[in-house]
């Protein structure tokens, strides 16, 4: 039987890198993604399906579609602390945010997995792997306070829903990005020089991370190679949750 994945936002960015990925390294064979702007694809291998991840009916809609249940599930939708600016929010930065807007983020970042959770779930079968884009946002403060406790949220319902379904063989995993130069880094420093000094000064290896370095990490966590972790919360961050490395020459003995 075809070995099949859901990958939600997987029209681009990291989306798409994991869809690359589950395929690439033979994780499954076929791929839905579900996305409100799905986008092409050049393969035979994925289907795509326009779908509001934060509505029940639109999810069971999409699900309905499908012929086999899937081996893989990841709920990668979302949005960045960007859709603030586009929703007027007057600073990312603001710990009194628009009540609006903080509920808007929390149901885009972390009620939406549950929305396709708890619809997809169910059918979930022994071996069956979810995994779910948080962020180290949601493991460490910072300046968007909606989207770190969003992505916070995750993190909980993610250790949560591996307990739950542990015993019926279901895995379940997070990702958590550290820093990738999507729109909102490029208006933050949009600069390069300025972004390549800031990225050297916050992250102990040096550098930021790409989309296919995620993906490879939620390839890993919903392949057989992992069939013993459940409930993790992986950071692909060059270490930035660590702290600040010390300088070359200047380490504490």
């Amino acid at each position: 039987m075809s070995k099949v994945a859901i990958v939600t936002g997987g029209g681009r960015g990291i989306g798409r890198a994991i869809v690359d990925a589950l395929l690439g390294q033979g994780i499954v064979d076929h791929v839905h993604v579900w996305d409100l702007e799905p986008g092409r694809f050049e393969t035979g291998c994925v289907s795509v399906c326009p779908c509001d991840v934060t509505d029940v009916e639109s999810v069971t809609k999409a699900y309905a579609a499908l012929d086999v249940p899937p081996k893989v599930l990841v709920n990668n939708a979302g949005g960045d602390p960007e859709r603030g600016e586009a929703l007027g929010e007057p600073s990312a930065s603001d710990p009194f945010v628009d009540p609006e807007l903080f509920r808007h983020t929390v149901e885009l970042n972390f009620v939406s997995a549950h929305v396709v959770t708890s619809v997809v779930g169910p059918h979930l079968t022994q071996g069956a792997s979810i995994c779910t884009t948080a962020s180290i946002a949601g493991q460490m403060p910072s300046r968007f306070h909606a989207y770190g406790a969003s992505k916070a949220a995750v993190i909980h319902w993610t250790k949560g829903m591996a307990l739950a379904l542990s015993s019926r063989g279901v895995r379940v995993n997070a990702v958590a990005p550290g820093i990738i130069r999507t729109r909102i880094w490029e208006r933050i420093t949009p600069e390069q020089e300025d972004y390549e000094r800031f990225v050297a000064t916050r992250i102990p290896l040096g550098r930021d991370q790409a989309a296919s370095e995620i993906a490879d990490a939620v390839a890993f966590l919903s392949s057989e190679r992992a069939a013993q972790i459940t409930g993790q919360v992986l950071a692909i961050d060059g270490g930035m949750t660590l702290g600040q490395a010390l300088p070359a020459g200047d380490q504490r003995k």
